[in-house]
């Protein structure tokens, strides 16, 4: 695993690549996009241990920061979707540049997944795509976070002056809110496989996907495994090693 930056010098982001190892390497390179906030902090060992086992499965992969988010540059007050699209498609240029591969799939999660959907949709080409429980609402995703962020006030800082630029102490900034707000998913397939993958009891998210021909998306549904979430204790970190073994030897398939 190797730490560096990558992308515009003035404004560089930070990024994690493991090689292969273990396989002979593959003809494609694997991206990983992030969730926000405490999602991405409570899903961090779970992104690492998917970037591992891809690695020794014989892909390059790369996990990075967006803008303004953990040690990329930039402000969290001056995040925004436009400029994350960005860093997802910088990254999937860096995974190719240091691979020497032409080939890109991509991993996101939640929000993630998002993104990783419509850059993939901008730059075309993407061989394939997984998207775990991906936000398919975004003006109700955003209701989520402000609720969540509300509800640690009320049981933990009673009194405490309640601020909408504010998410379980991740800067939620005008511009960021606004995109989210307006962000909607639908269920055009944005490479020529995809994996949705559902922790959710109900049929929303793999729903979303019905219409889509069966030969290029593929839907499973594991038991709730929301390591994106801290009803478990903060203390707590969730490795669903079911759905990482799956998702890991479906990526195999996909891209040999």
């Amino acid at each position: 695993m190797n730490p560096f930056f990558f992308g515009d010098s003035a404004r560089p982001l930070f990024g994690f690549h493991h090689p292969p190892s273990g396989l002979p390497p593959r003809r494609w390179g694997v991206v990983i996009c992030n969730p926000f906030g405490q999602e991405c902090l409570r899903a961090h060992r779970s992104l690492r241990e998917i970037a591992a086992r891809l690695s020794k499965n014989g892909f390059h992969v790369l996990r990075f920061d967006y803008q303004g988010t953990g040690d990329s540059a930039g402000e969290g007050n001056e995040a925004g979707v436009e400029a994350w699209l960005g860093d997802v498609a910088a990254a999937m240029a860096e995974i190719r540049e240091a691979s020497g591969l032409a080939g890109v799939a991509l991993v996101g999660l939640r929000l993630g997944a998002t993104l990783a959907t419509l850059a993939a949709r901008r730059a075309g080409g993407v061989e394939a795509i997984v998207l775990w429980d991906p936000v398919l609402d975004g003006a109700a995703y955003l209701g989520e976070v402000r609720a969540a962020h509300r509800a640690w006030l009320a049981d933990r800082a009673r009194g405490a002056a309640i601020r909408d630029d504010e998410a379980l102490g991740f800067p939620l900034s005008a511009l960021l809110a606004a995109d989210l707000a307006s962000l909607r998913l639908n269920g055009a397939p944005a490479a020529r496989r995809v994996l949705v993958v559902s922790s959710d009891e109900d049929d929303g998210t793999l729903a979303a996907w019905s219409g889509a021909a069966p030969t290029s998306v593929e839907r499973r549904r594991f038991p709730p495994a929301p390591v994106w979430l801290h009803a478990e204790g903060m203390e707590r970190s969730l490795v669903p090693g079911e759905l990482l073994d799956f998702v890991t030897a479906w990526l195999g398939s996909a891209c040999p």
